[in-house]
């Protein structure tokens, strides 16, 4: 085996990671209520790829999510690193809600 399971996985999203909304400008820092919580979102470009900061705020771990393409070829929101999915799924879900909100 090359790699163990939980590594291959790490490298299968890293090699599918997409440049979110068509290389649209960098979102300023925004907040975002999930499920009656504050939270502070920031984006950021790491090696031409988006990925966004979630800070949870005083005694909880921030989150750092980006979406990826399966090999499926379906898009996916996922945590940097894994063992966080529900999370980057529910708010992955609404930061994309709130970009395109922004459009209109």
């Amino acid at each position: 085996m090359l790699c163990d399971e939980s590594m291959c996985l790490v490298n299968i999203v890293l090699i599918f990671f997409l440049v979110i909304l068509d290389m649209r400008e960098v979102e300023q820092p925004f907040d975002l209520e999930v499920n009656g919580r504050m939270l502070k979102v920031s984006e950021h470009e790491l090696a031409g790829k988006r990925v966004f900061h979630v800070n949870f705020g005083a005694g909880s771990k921030p989150l750092v999510i980006t979406v990826a393409l399966a090999p499926s070829g379906k898009k996916f929101w996922t945590s940097i690193p894994q063992g966080r999915q529900h999370e980057a799924e529910e708010i992955g879900k609404l930061i994309a809600e709130h970009i395109r909100s922004k459009k209109k």
